[in-house]
């Protein structure tokens, strides 16, 4: 009898693992090879992104990546610029233009309430707001100024960003000072990318809301997203965490001597970590937070309201490429003096990203484009294309230039101490005109302005003023040897 109750127990043994065995040979296999391609996919990210911030000298970064509303991907490397500390997903960093995105999203917020239209002129509730002409100022309505067709150019923006500001007031004050410019196109003739828009909308908020811009960010956005390194004033940004980042000299990043700017929180200086803005990634790709905007103002606010360029459309504060296509992408950059920016988010495939660098340069820009679409061709199991080396091509032209001007202001110095040699009062009156024009000629040759060119790309300032100094006392010279030759002459 025991005999058979063990042949039994043996029998059911042997049939239970004949049935338990094909299932864990067959079931965990599709699941161990999906987590194998996972892993795969984010070695090859980890190696791309490493390689891309060791060639481009990067001292910090930090990266998110969201797939069907879950973080598939976070990482963070280096650390920060003005203490050093480790950088982590919670580190905030200044997103520079992505804060358009973010102020839009509070601009429809208000839209969403019924305080606001987008039709309505920008003059119903700032009724002080001017510009040199005032018939053109009354038309400009709060859409105009979403989608950067105001007619107020690139230019003026900028003569008016990165003031280093400390004062609450610095938004209205930057508005404010906009009532001598002059429209280079009238209001919804064509797109202009321009800071001076955002800015009249951060103003606008305060305006209709009677709180500080940086109140109604925390109330009616940040907090509501989920956003809780999020800040836009200089006394919040760094009460949670926030730290400058690095100037590129050569392509060789420098401690940053710029600060934080409270005027320019609407269109450049909203602070935010990587994970603050995965939960942005996350309104994007409405799965989440229904309640923040209605199906129509989210709609609204990735519509593809002005075209470009050929494939490019920009939104209510967001850039659209390819849209209606399978490639369509919601995206927007973000360039700051000390930081670098992208975030993106794909439809058709539920993918999404933010990339937070502390590391700029106006010539280095590009290269964040290209890790962005290299991150993207990963995730799409293509090759990604690797971002040029960057070559200081422009500033090695100039330092060449100032040491043959340095050459000859030693030449000319042996002149003046021996009292021999001609020289012509011509040839230092157009070396005199040339330090005069040189710094106007590169502003206008940019269309940037001068201190924008200083935080920008401080090493080609810096050489600017070297070459300028240069100019300025070879002509000076050549005049001096020239007026003491003639008196020589006179005395013969």
């Amino acid at each position: 009898m025991k005999t058979t109750m063990k042949k039994s127990s043996l029998y059911k043994t042997i049939l239970i693992c004949l049935i338990l065995i094909p299932l864990y040979l067959f079931q965990p296999v599709s699941q161990i090879s999906a987590k194998e391609a996972g892993r795969d996919i984010k070695s090859t990210i980890d190696k791309y992104v490493e390689k891309f911030l060791e060639e481009q000298r990067i001292p910090g970064a930090s990266i998110a990546i969201v797939h069907k509303n879950d973080i598939y991907y976070s990482k963070s490397w280096g650390v920060t610029g003005e203490s050093e500390e480790k950088v982590t997903a919670e580190t905030p960093f200044v997103v520079g233009s992505i804060s358009k995105s973010l102020t839009g999203l509070g601009i429809m917020r208000l839209v969403d309430a019924g305080i606001i239209q987008l039709d309505d002129p920008v003059q119903k509730y700032m009724p002080w707001f001017t510009l040199q002409d005032q018939q053109a100022a009354s038309q400009i309505t709060i859409k105009q100024l979403l989608t950067q067709t105001s007619g107020i150019s690139t230019y003026s923006g900028l003569a008016i960003s990165d003031k280093e500001s400390k004062d609450l007031s610095a938004i209205k004050d930057n508005v404010e000072s906009l009532s001598n410019v002059k429209l280079t196109a009238a209001p919804g003739e064509k797109h202009q990318y321009s800071n001076a828009n955002f800015s009249i909308l951060g103003a606008l908020i305060e305006e209709v809301t009677h709180q500080t811009f940086s109140e109604f960010m925390e109330e009616q956005v940040f907090s509501p997203l989920g956003m809780k390194n999020a800040a836009a004033n200089s006394s919040m940004a760094y009460e949670k965490g926030y730290l400058s980042g690095y100037q590129s000299w050569l392509g060789h990043p420098v401690k940053s001597a710029v600060t934080y700017d409270n005027g320019g929180a609407p269109y450049g200086y909203i602070t935010a970590s990587a994970t603050d803005m995965v939960q942005y990634i996350k309104l994007l790709s409405q799965h989440e937070h229904n309640n923040f905007l209605s199906k129509n103002a989210i709609n609204l606010y990735i519509s593809p309201f002005v075209q470009t360029s050929k494939y490019r459309y920009y939104g209510l504060g967001v850039r659209i490429s390819y849209p209606e296509s399978k490639e369509e992408m919601i995206w927007h950059s973000g360039s700051n003096p000390d930081a670098r920016s992208e975030v993106f988010y794909l439809p058709e495939t539920d993918w999404g990203g933010v990339i937070l660098t502390n590391k700029s340069h106006i010539f280095e820009e590009e290269s964040l484009l290209y890790l962005k679409q290299g991150i993207i061709d990963i995730l799409k199991g293509k090759e990604p294309v690797d971002a040029p080396p960057y070559k200081p091509t422009f500033q090695v032209i100039t330092i060449a230039i100032i040491c043959l001007l340095f050459v000859m202001f030693i030449y000319l110095l042996l002149k003046v101490k021996t009292n021999k040699g001609r020289v012509s009062g011509i040839f230092g009156f157009l070396l005199l005109v040339l330090a005069i024009i040189t710094i106007p000629l590169l502003s206008y040759n940019t269309g940037t302005p001068w201190h924008t060119i200083r935080y920008f790309a401080p090493d080609i300032a810096f050489l600017a003023i070297a070459l300028v100094t240069l100019l300025s006392l070879n002509g000076l010279l050549s005049i001096y040897i020239s007026f003491k030759r003639r008196q020589k002459r006179q005395l013969l």
